[in-house]
């Protein structure tokens, strides 16, 4: 719970400050007579929209199964994540096909004072305090949602990084300097692109129930055989559903024990498991008796043997 708390209160933070920025931004903007910054002032008052998807999926996720949902509400998270990619792909497109039609049209951002600049700065200098704030408390959190924000709180900094740049060459250079705001915007646009997609791409990973990296993987299951009474295991799956992991396995153990007492091995595998990694949520475990016919090839042994080694 407490981690929601902070995922909620960093989200509520960013809420307020894209909603400020954006009126600052679009009335500056307006009373100076520059475009540009109007623009960026839109972009900013459309940040809401993912802080509002954020503040969804998070409050979604926190709860309980229900008779609709039986696994709960994390894949919230995931589809709020989706949601957020899908809108910083398409933005960071948009910026890199303006870019170029400028560049192709010599069009260029209307000379305006050198306070329109200053107020595109001081957006970049609150923005880039909120990327990383959000950024900390996502990877404190484990939170690819929060990262995502973050990112999308990244991207509104960039905006204004373009904006200031043509508002700036203009008021030193002239109109001659404008085409500044197309080539550091087709730059970092692509650069944004290329973020955007990994975002977008993870989300559907997550929604496809795709299993996470190895080294994930590899890092949960070190925690089975350890346990005493745990004498092999195998069909060890893990998928990612929004911010939490849920994993399942066939768990063997001594077949003259008792049913008790196999489902006491089962349970310290799982508060192992949920102790050492608390982004797991879930963990199911199967109970079979180590005997010939159930050891089988697909697993790993106490011995540290692996017996099959294209699926664990």
């Amino acid at each position: 719970m407490r981690k929601s708390e902070d995922g909620m209160r960093i989200t509520w933070i960013g809420l307020w400050v894209n909603l400020l920025l954006g009126l600052i931004k679009t009335l500056a903007g307006w009373s100076l007579g520059s475009k540009a910054l109007i623009a960026d002032g839109m972009h900013s008052l459309l940040d809401l929209l993912s802080d509002i998807a954020v503040l969804l999926g998070l409050s979604m996720a926190r709860r309980p199964e229900d008779e609709n949902h039986h696994f709960g509400h994390h894949k919230f998270v995931s589809l709020a994540k989706f949601f957020i990619g899908g809108i910083l792909i398409v933005f960071s497109i948009s910026l890199v096909v303006s870019s170029l039609l400028d560049f192709r049209s010599g069009a260029g951002v209307a000379p305006v004072a050198g306070s329109a600049a200053c107020v595109a700065i001081v957006s970049i200098l609150v923005k880039e305090a909120l990327f990383w704030w959000t950024r900390g408390v996502a990877k404190r959190l484990h939170s690819d949602l929060l990262m995502a924000n973050a990112w999308h709180h990244r991207m509104d900094s960039i905006s204004s990084v373009g904006v200031a740049v043509a508002l700036l060459g203009v008021w030193l250079g002239g109109v001659d300097w404008a085409f500044l705001d197309g080539a550091v915007t087709l730059v970092l646009g692509c650069y944004l692109v290329f973020e955007a997609a990994k975002i977008f791409l993870r989300a559907c990973s997550d929604l496809l129930d795709a299993a996470p990296e190895r080294e994930v993987i590899e890092d949960l299951r070190e925690h089975i055989l350890p346990t005493p009474g745990a004498l092999a295991y195998h069909d060890f799956r893990v998928r990612r559903v929004g911010d939490v992991y849920e994993i399942d396995l066939h768990l063997q153990v001594d077949p003259k024990i008792t049913v008790e007492k196999g489902h006491q091995v089962a349970r310290e595998v799982k508060l192992r498991l949920c102790e050492q990694h608390p982004e797991v949520s879930k963990v199911l475990v199967h109970v079979e008796p180590a005997n010939p016919e159930h050891l089988l090839k697909r697993g790993i042994s106490g011995a540290g043997v692996v017996l099959y080694t294209d699926k664990v």
